[in-house]
């Protein structure tokens, strides 16, 4: 018989540990701009891009890692991620919608809506816990693609030289025990390391 109990002094010693303090809150901004800006908005991050090297670019027809997207006419979302930050954009009727959580940055985000989420929340509480995933398909020895039967129309082509499963790492920041934020880090071949 297994002792399937809650230790809910671990739990709690998890969630004190989690806790976001002053010196390791991320930055979390937010806004919007006009569609036909999208240009200018990459381009102000492409200096980031070093510390942010997964670019997810999800378009009408397709989705693909590239280092910039394929068609930026027909682009309705993406996600830019990495150890420096997250971005992620969306496309809503004539604008852009975008949130960004990561190190903090440089480059004046005014002219594209920017938000400063510690500005408009000074009082909030996050905890932070380190997370991972594994993403869809395996990948075969001596192929390119990796391969998935429930989603055997998906063009898994992952930027990780792997084989087998990748993983999907990430931070995920709650409040009052909600998700609130999260943070991609990293695409890795090796599941989380528990701590």
């Amino acid at each position: 018989m297994s002792d399937n109990s809650i230790n809910f002094d671990h739990l709690i010693e998890k969630m004190q540990k989690a806790q976001v303090t002053d010196a390791d809150r991320p930055t979390i901004l937010g806004g919007q701009f006009a569609i036909d800006r999208l240009e200018d908005f990459l381009k102000i991050w492409q200096n980031r891009w070093s510390q942010m090297p997964f670019r997810l670019w999800e378009h009408v027809s397709h989705i693909e890692f590239a280092d910039a997207p394929g068609e930026p006419e027909f682009l309705q979302r993406a996600e830019i991620f990495g150890k420096g930050g997250h971005l992620s954009l969306r496309r809503d009727a004539g604008r852009w919608l975008w949130h960004y959580v990561g190190e903090k940055i440089d480059a004046s985000m005014n002219d594209f809506g920017a938000k400063d989420f510690w500005a408009a929340h000074p009082g909030c509480t996050l905890r932070r816990y380190e997370e991972s995933v594994i993403l869809w398909g395996e990948r075969k020895e001596g192929h390119k693609l990796w391969f998935d039967d429930r989603v055997a129309a998906a063009r898994l082509d992952y930027p990780v030289n792997a084989h087998g499963r990748v993983y999907l790492h990430f931070w995920r920041y709650t409040e009052n025990g909600q998700t609130a934020f999260v943070w991609y880090r990293e695409l890795s071949n090796q599941p989380l390391q528990e701590h």
